[in-house]
């Protein structure tokens, strides 16, 4: 089984529905770290996934996995900003964020280091390839449709590609146990619509 095929397998028998969905994964940090850059409050109690639709928040779950920190959240517009994704990988650290939502735009993230490394709001879509770290790039093309081929079909799971690529950037392998894990843990309000693809 591949990387890709190993995460089209966890998300198509996982707990969560993949229409709308942010998945952040963070080497060498705290549940804490993460939910300072998230904007979320660890102290307060969790609860179910919020049903009602709110423009300003959403909610995430968060839990420990073998050498990092897991969050989820279920509307695809809670995805960190570039600053949130700087200041997790600061410190020798790592971070990497696929995200999907209902306009269908599946952004993929990542920093090392505090500094970006590579970010785009619709990946699948980049007019020039060239700024995709090359570790990434022989992934990447799976999920590519290229502008300039009439023939390009984009027929890889792309979330589950995001995914396969956030484990390089990471080094950490997602579970079916952690997926369940992370859904088990319950939801804490964050605040929505922070991320401005277009940020420096």
């Amino acid at each position: 089984m591949t990387d890709v095929e190993h995460y089209e397998s966890l998300l198509a028998e996982g707990p969560f529905d993949t229409e709308s969905l942010t998945v952040l994964v963070v080497a060498g940090a705290t549940q804490q770290d993460v939910a300072t850059a998230l904007g979320i409050d660890l102290a307060a109690d969790p609860t179910e996934y919020p049903e009602a639709d709110d423009e300003e928040f959403s909610a995430y779950a968060i839990t420990d996995v073998e050498g990092g920190v897991l969050a989820v959240e279920h509307s695809g517009y809670a995805d960190p900003s570039l600053d949130a994704l700087r200041a997790l990988s600061a410190g020798g650290r790592s971070v990497a964020v696929v995200r999907d939502n209902i306009q269908a735009h599946v952004r993929f993230g990542c920093a090392r280091d505090g500094e970006v490394v590579f970010d785009d709001d619709e990946y699948l879509f980049l007019d020039d390839p060239s700024p995709v770290p090359a570790e990434l790039r022989p992934l990447f093309d799976l999920a590519w449709v290229d502008p300039e081929d009439e023939d390009a079909e984009d027929d890889a799971d792309a979330v589950a590609v995001g995914l396969a690529m956030a484990e390089v950037v990471t080094g950490l392998r997602l579970t079916a146990e952690d997926l369940q894990r992370v859904a088990d843990s319950g939801y804490r309000l964050a605040p929505s619509l922070v991320y401005l693809p277009d940020a420096d």
